[in-house]
């Protein structure tokens, strides 16, 4: 077998655990962000910019090493830029074979992966927007009349103010 097949292998099950780790992260995203967990969220935010960071340096890694075997196979450029579906087009079919699987798990988590953060950004912005219809609410209320027994109507924060509790872990 080819090095050059062997060593993107080990890149892609190595992006492939990244990937695998950042899906997890969003799992628990959602669970943090359904429970108002926001210490959680942010600690888990933190971890999986770390991990996203590896993953980049990852396939950056497997882009150049694609290159470079574009340049020592002689494989033809049929675009400006370098795919994943050209690249395995062009080598021989043992090799091929070898690394599609790869290719395929790859894509495969990297879609589950998009879909993730697409539910928690919708998530997050729906948990926002319940949130500032609650304190809009709670502010207009807090600025009707109320009566006092000097039967003068007063607007609260003048002489009244009201209770806004809010979740603080939100």
């Amino acid at each position: 077998m080819l090095d050059w097949v062997e060593s993107l292998r080990s890149l892609f099950t190595n992006e492939i655990d990244c990937y695998k780790r950042l899906l997890e992260l969003e799992g628990k995203k959602r669970a943090a962000i359904h429970s108002a967990d926001g210490k959680s969220l942010e600690s888990l935010v933190k971890d999986s910019y770390h991990i996203m960071v590896e993953a980049s340096e990852l396939e950056r890694i497997r882009m150049k090493t694609i290159e470079d075997v574009y340049e020592k196979e002689k494989f033809t450029k049929d675009e400006s830029s370098i795919t994943l579906t050209n690249f395995l087009n062009q080598m021989d079919r043992e090799s091929n074979f070898k690394l599609k699987t790869f290719a395929l798990e790859l894509k495969k988590v990297v879609a589950d992966l998009k879909d993730a953060i697409i539910i928690n950004d919708k998530l997050l912005k729906t948990r926002k927007e319940f949130l500032q219809t609650t304190v809009d609410s709670l502010q207009e209320l807090s600025r009707e009349n109320v009566y006092t027994s000097h039967k003068q109507p007063t607007r609260r924060g003048q002489g009244q103010k009201g209770a806004i509790i809010l979740n603080a872990t939100a």
